[in-house]
């Protein structure tokens, strides 16, 4: 393939912006050549951000010195400054580390794309870009992005690669899914992988040496010491074992303010996936949360209600809804349940006391379990399988 302009594009947040690196490497390698590129990562709907605005609605510029905030501080007026790896990715770019290496050239712009109108909205903003770019890369480390239903039991973040995914194939650009470090995620076992590899008529190539040696040094570099994680070192350390597989511990996190939650698990990685990379039609992707939907609120109704709860990205955080702030207070399925009665039960005792929001939104079977709301102070509005609990 020969383009002017290509976009990569990071499709579930985290790291997945840095990864861009490596599919461009790879294709590089494999022949592809395009004159600029550019990169992108999805902006969490549950932040804020300093960005620069750009012409199109829904995309912002991400430079060095952006910055991000939790959501949860809007009310109260105290926002809390967060990590943000996407600046970091940015400064990497304007630094001349990339100048020149083996795929790493041209690249442009360092982008932002919005999920606060939810696929929707991303659609519009893919559909915009197609006027500038002639190719679109999906980017996804681990697997996460080929998530096949509930009898993948211990998906994590499935959220912003599912709405990508159907963004992009609601679009209709021409783009490629590049799928690297199946497992490494921790998402999905290697069985389930390599069925939805296979559903998903993945074309498979091997990860040249040097491609994953660059990669490497970039990440020690650049990121390891601001966002580690968990996602690349695997890979890297899958790609070079000599053991069949890999066993790994990774947990579901739940954070609210300064409370921590953790439900450990183990995950087993095969290392003869992840000494390739695949590349993918998206339309052969077949992911039951890649949803058309307005919001995050829309999505999370139309998945973590109508589907099943899943960990994902909402459960917990907090997001502009109008002038209001809504608390997805869904904790973790796969947490203790007297953990996550502790966490709901905090929740709505900040919610009364330090107004840390206006509404939160509650599964049934949750509310349930609390008793007495009406005469704590609260008011519930049923909407079937789930409920909107206000604090008089």
């Amino acid at each position: 393939m020969e383009v002017n302009n290509i976009l990569f594009i990071g499709t579930g947040g985290g790291n997945d912006i840095f990864s861009t690196m490596l599919a461009m490497q790879s294709l590089w390698r494999r022949g592809w050549r395009w004159k600029n590129a550019a990169v992108a990562g999805v902006l969490s709907p549950f932040h804020m951000h300093t960005t620069l605005p750009t012409h199109i609605e829904g995309m912002v510029t991400i430079k060095p010195e952006t910055q991000r905030f939790l959501n949860r501080g809007l009310v109260m007026g105290s926002m809390k400054k967060i990590g943000f790896i996407d600046a970091t990715v940015s400064k990497m770019f304007e630094s001349n580390i990339t100048t020149q290496q083996g795929g790493l050239v041209n690249i442009r712009r360092t982008l932002g794309l919005s999920l606060s109108e939810g696929t929707a909205g991303l659609t519009r903003v893919l559909k915009a870009l197609a006027a500038t770019f002639d190719h679109t890369v999906l980017v996804d480390i681990g697997g996460d992005i080929l998530y096949r239903g509930t009898q993948d039991t211990h998906i994590l973040s499935p959220m912003f690669d599912a709405c990508v995914l159907r963004a992009a194939v609601d679009s209709g650009i021409p783009c490629t899914l590049f799928e690297a470090g199946p497992g490494t995620d921790g998402e999905m076992d290697p069985e389930a992988l390599e069925d939805a590899l296979k559903k998903s008529q993945a074309q498979r190539h091997l990860i040249h040496k040097d491609d994953m040696t660059r990669w490497e040094e970039l990440y020690k570099q650049w990121i390891e010491l601001v966002r580690p994680g968990r996602t690349v070192p695997y890979t890297i350390e899958a790609f070079y074992s000599g053991d069949d597989e890999l066993v790994k511990t990774y947990r579901a996190r739940a954070h609210l303010g300064d409370i921590r939650r953790y439900a450990n698990f183990e995950q087993r990685i095969s290392t003869r996936l992840c000494r390739s990379y695949f590349l993918i039609d998206p339309h052969n992707a077949s992911n039951p949360f890649a949803v058309a939907c307005t919001d995050p609120e829309d999505w999370f109704i139309k998945t973590q209600v109508m589907q099943g709860h899943t960990n994902n990205e909402a459960n917990l955080e907090y997001m502009l809804r109008g002038h209001e702030l809504l608390q997805f207070l869904t904790p973790s399925p796969l947490l203790q349940s007297d953990d996550r009665r502790f966490l709901i039960e905090t929740g709505l005792k900040e919610m009364q006391q330090e107004k840390t929001c206006q509404v939160a939104l509650m599964l049934q079977g949750d509310i349930a379990q609390i008793p007495d709301l009406a005469q704590r102070g609260f008011t519930v509005l049923s909407k079937g399988p789930y409920s909107e609990v206000r604090a008089l």
